[in-house]
């Protein structure tokens, strides 16, 4: 999952002297929630919708709409943008953008080259992509949540299970988040298994881990065992 393979290429940057007006224009006319913001084609920092809208005069009785985009337009960019730049490197992964983009409470993070030339964005949309491709979510099939031994060969045993029943496995997630020591969550995302195979996996896999919950997405079918 690497970052490359992710982002968007295709970047809507702005000027470091181009104005509050400007910049509010291209978020009402483009759909982006950010905007790196260059000085002779460097890139030195970055500029949300939420900046300009804090930035933005306030609506008042006093000031007609002209006078407001009068008072935008004195205001450059360079004023209200963010610097330094929290940017990441194309070759590292979608998970590691997701992990920064979350402590650092950021929708998206510019992506750059080993010069520090832009390349491209990754946002909160490109890591959603990403997460639902690799789960395997578009292609409605079935979803198995356990709380399992942390051991070696129990993953094994159960992907034998899902193959035996006609299923093909999709992708597998593991956890080791809120759980006692010993023990980690695992998700298992199949698809091609029936509605009969399915109900007999699910009895077969009661009787193998501690079932958490199951969804047949190809049918709507869900279904919580342990809360």
């Amino acid at each position: 999952m690497l970052i490359k393979e992710w982002m968007s290429r295709s970047v809507i940057t702005i000027n470091y002297n181009e104005s509050l007006k400007d910049a509010a224009k291209l978020f009402q006319t483009k759909v982006i929630s950010m905007l790196p913001v260059l000085k002779n084609g460097e890139l030195i920092g970055i500029v949300t919708d939420g900046d300009i809208k804090e930035a933005a005069p306030s609506e008042s009785p006093a000031l007609d709409k002209f006078e407001i985009f009068s008072l935008m337009d004195s205001v450059r960019i360079e004023s209200v943008m963010t610097s330094p730049v929290v940017t990441i490197h194309s070759d590292h992964t979608v998970d590691e953008a997701a992990g920064i983009m979350l402590s650092k409470g950021i929708s998206g993070v510019p992506v750059v080259d080993s010069d520090g030339s832009l390349e491209g964005v990754l946002t909160k949309s490109d890591v959603f992509r990403c997460f639902v491709s690799f789960t395997g979510v578009s292609n409605n099939g079935q979803v198995f949540a356990f709380n399992l031994p942390d051991k070696p060969g129990i993953i094994k045993n159960l992907t034998d299970m899902i193959m035996n029943s006609g299923g093909r496995l999709c992708s597998i997630m593991t956890s080791y988040d809120d759980i006692e020591e010993g023990l980690r969550k695992v998700f298992f995302h199949t698809f091609d298994i029936d509605s009969d195979n399915f109900d007999n996996l699910v009895e077969k896999f009661n009787r193998a881990g501690e079932l958490l919950y199951v969804a047949d997405l190809s049918r709507g079918f869900r279904k919580i065992i342990r809360r």
